[in-house]
């Protein structure tokens, strides 16, 4: 062989170990995006995690209740369906305009205008303040005239009063004293700045509806998972589960998962890599994995017998087109008792949202379970 040949082999053998480095390495870097974008410090029972395992990317984080991290319990299940439209950011914006400001779940303090404000009042820095100072959701409404209705803060218009509420609770947990103190005082600098006088609500009284709300949401917050699973041997390849998602109405997000939404933009299940690596537009055609979950998050999901129905279908179909077994958090074959118990589980927990008047994937539910 020529030194002009063995050079050429040399060349080509040096740009496939590039190739190979660079694929490698863009893997590992949309890998640690995910976890970090995923991370929960709470075990994840719809996984069945135990001590070392991992847990899929894009599961939920489940809810712990109270300002001190602590484990909770999650009905979880695997058993699953999906069907079209919006992206998923485009569909998260159409989900995720806030109910109204409500002493329930918001500690609201209100301000008196001196004069009409508009949107170059409102851009003021102290604004800013108040809505980073404790890391909560913090969401504003305006009344044009003393005595008419309160609505959401439009650019174009301007208040004599505006409403500053702070929410109450979410899945990373309540609100603590030192929050409302800190938001407080942030309106109150607020208030100085546009000239006008603010009201002082009890923090006290605030904090003990954070804390009750907390423990409700935390009683009704769950995630059902349904994972289909192959074996060592056979495992399944990102392009089928590609066709088997987006023949579903399925659409890709930037979090890895797959999603479905409704007409109305809200999300109705998810499709989960049971391994870590994420799903990937740029890598299903190499992507292979020993499973898959489909996730229904509960209190986010309309209530309704059809979304359920959906749900369970497309874990059925999915199983089908994968060739693989659909399971339980415990690798059970999934059988009609595990669905008659889900059934019942779904029903409690409708009915006690219900009866707190927080209505599963209404505009409060999906403000709480963020």
């Amino acid at each position: 062989m020529s030194d002009l040949q063995l050079g050429l082999l040399g060349i080509g053998i040096l740009v496939v170990i590039a190739v190979l480095a660079y694929n490698k390495w863009q893997e590992l870097k949309l890998r640690r995006q995910t976890e970090a974008a995923f991370a929960s410090r709470h075990r994840d029972v719809l996984f069945g995690e135990r001590p070392g395992e991992a847990v899929p990317a894009g599961a939920a984080t489940a809810w712990t209740p109270g300002p001190a991290p602590e484990p909770h319990r999650r009905v979880e299940h695997t058993l699953g369906e999906p069907a079209p439209d919006p992206s998923p950011a485009t569909a998260d914006e159409a989900a995720a305009a806030p109910a109204a400001l409500d002493e329930s779940v918001d500690f609201i303090v209100e301000l008196d205008c001196a004069r009409p404000v508009g949107a170059e009042d409102l851009a003021h820095p102290a604004r800013g303040r108040v809505e980073e100072v404790c890391g909560k959701p913090v969401h504003w409404a305006g009344q044009e005239e003393p005595g008419g209705g309160w609505r959401q803060i439009d650019p174009g218009r301007r208040y004599r009063r505006l409403q500053v509420g702070l929410q109450l609770a979410d899945r990373s947990g309540a609100v603590t004293e030192s929050d409302l103190a800190a938001f407080a005082r942030a309106a109150r600098d607020f208030a100085a700045a546009l000239g006008a006088r603010c009201g002082s609500p009890d923090p006290g009284a605030a904090l003990a509806r954070a804390q009750e709300l907390d423990r409700f949401c935390a009683d009704v917050d769950v995630l059902i998972g349904l994972s289909v699973i192959g074996s060592e041997s056979h495992t399944f390849p990102g392009t089928k589960i590609r066709a088997a998602a987006e023949s579903a109405g399925l659409v890709v997000g930037k979090d890895g998962r797959y999603h479905r939404f409704g007409e109305d933009g809200i999300e109705q299940f998810a499709l989960a890599n049971l391994e870590p690596m994420p799903f990937h537009p740029e890598t299903m055609k190499t992507l292979q994995t020993r499973g898959v979950t489909a996730l229904f998050d509960v209190p986010r999901v309309p209530e309704s017998d059809a979304a359920l129905r959906r749900f369970l279908d497309f874990a059925h179909e999915l199983e089908q087109a994968l060739g693989g077994v659909l399971v339980d958090d415990n690798r059970k074959p999934i059988g009609q008792a595990a669905i008659e118990s889900i059934l019942q589980q779904l029903d409690r927990i409708h009915a006690t949202m219900r009866a707190r008047g927080i209505h599963a994937g209404g505009p409060v539910a999906r403000r709480l379970f963020t």
